[in-house]
């Protein structure tokens, strides 16, 4: 399966749980392969630690082989890496027309379900409203919404559903960092804004001082596997994957 991940603000925890989730999925024996489609402000590689010698943008500007691109940070477990660097560009302006990037990304996608066999693609999309997110939320088979209790991120919220159902990609919903104290008052308004947009909620993330104390230097699900936030993620995965 192909799944984005979106949020309208930096800061909301994506990539973090994306991480998290890939090395969740691959704990359980699955094939994993998580890129980072944030061509203009990477992050993936810092939480795996891996020291990159060429990357997406240098496979999309005919610079190297896919092949060359992908890095498998764990020795123990079948998980993928694909690497992004910073760059001026969006992953559509590289080529003539979106057509083109898009069958540029499929062909990344046809090499690791044909040579590494990999059973899920998690995409680590760029935040806000652009032509490279969107190009991915296109080719997702579902787009996940990361959004804080934040009145911005709820506002934007509403632009990326919106968008994903022109697209005619499924949208999930997924709060993260919200109040602990609060949390049953707050799950019970975040279904009903989920109802309200017609997307399906996923539950909430409670803010986790276990995944504060990382500093995005390391993955709680490796470190701290017993941590509530890792709790919640593992019942998180399950509803994601339901068909």
């Amino acid at each position: 399966m192909l799944l984005s991940f979106h949020s309208y603000k930096g800061g909301t925890g994506k990539t973090t749980f994306v991480s998290n989730l890939g090395v969740h999925l691959a704990q359980q024996g699955q094939k994993i392969c998580i890129i980072d489609t944030d061509v203009n402000g990477p992050g993936l590689h810092s939480l795996f630690d891996v020291h990159f010698s060429a990357t997406l943008v240098d496979f999309l500007r005919d610079e190297c082989k896919i092949s060359e691109i992908i890095y498998k940070p764990y020795k123990n477990m079948d998980l993928y890496i694909i690497p992004s660097k910073a760059c001026e560009e969006d992953i559509t302006s590289m080529f003539n027309s979106p057509g083109e990037a898009k069958d540029k990304m499929l062909e990344i996608i046809k090499f690791l379900k044909r040579q590494l066999q990999v059973d899920h693609v998690l995409f680590d999309c760029s935040p806000g409203i652009n032509k490279s997110s969107l190009l991915t939320m296109n080719i997702a088979d579902r787009a996940t919404i990361v959004s804080t209790i934040d009145i911005q991120d709820i506002r934007g919220t509403y632009i990326l559903s919106n968008m994903s159902s022109k697209l005619g990609t499924k949208a999930n919903l997924l709060f993260n960092r919200t109040p602990r104290d609060k949390s049953d008052e707050i799950n019970g308004i975040v279904a009903e804004f989920s109802k309200k947009l017609g997307t399906s909620l996923l539950g909430s993330l409670t803010f986790d001082d276990t995944v504060a104390r990382t500093w995005s230097r390391k993955l709680v699900v490796v470190e701290e596997k017993d941590c509530d936030y890792c709790q919640q993620l593992r019942t998180i995965a399950t509803r994601l994957l339901v068909p």
